[in-house]
């Protein structure tokens, strides 16, 4: 079973970065004030997982231990600890910190393209566990791919140009394709370099 290991939660802290409160990301904003999001815990989750209202101040000096606390709690919450594969579950967590039901809904449409019958009803219940699993032990790949295709896909749709380059960074950079990194063509190339090109400019 996967787990939250001090490795990824070192790829969480690297791809998320400290303390921003940028008043266009919705994510920011607990009980209509804008609150902020540190080390990828936003205002909304903290609030889910304390019950009650953040302040500026508690997310501005949480710690990484307790964020290594609050994402044991949360990929508990969305049931992504019986994932079997590492590689997958750092995926799907990835995917689920931006949305919880948007990539519950994604991976239940992957799975029913691929012949299975699951109800997308955004919840990441024991069937589509299940069903996740015996995707990955028949051909990792596939399912791999399809989600991690599915969810830019989901992020394309956002219209949000503002936050998609980072989107798609972090995801070639942290959670490329399986059987990429071995085989990037030119053109695979050029669009990583253009992705840097406008997060960092």
């Amino acid at each position: 079973m996967a787990q939250l290991t001090q490795a990824f939660f070192q790829k969480i802290l690297a791809i998320e970065g400290g303390y921003q409160n940028r008043s266009d990301d919705s994510g920011n904003y607990a009980c209509g004030n804008l609150v902020g999001t540190k080390y990828g815990v936003s205002a909304i989750a903290f609030s889910t997982w304390v019950n009650r209202c953040p302040t500026a101040d508690e997310i501005k000096n949480l710690t990484t231990d307790q964020a290594f606390n609050f994402y044991s709690w949360y990929f508990n919450l969305y049931n992504l600890y019986p994932i079997e594969n590492q590689q997958f579950f750092e995926l799907l967590a990835n995917n689920t910190m931006g949305s919880p039901a948007n990539a519950a809904r994604v991976e239940q449409r992957a799975l029913n393209k691929l012949g299975y019958s699951v109800a997308v009803d955004g919840v990441r219940g024991s069937a589509t566990v299940a069903a996740l699993n015996d995707a990955w032990r028949k051909n990792p790949a596939q399912i791999y791919n399809l989600i991690r295709e599915d969810w830019i896909a989901y992020l394309t749709s956002l219209n949000k140009p503002q936050f998609l380059p980072g989107w798609l960074y972090r995801l070639n950079i942290y959670f490329p394709p399986i059987g990429a990194a071995e085989s990037l063509g030119i053109g695979a190339l050029a669009l990583l370099a253009v992705i840097l090109f406008i997060k960092w400019k």
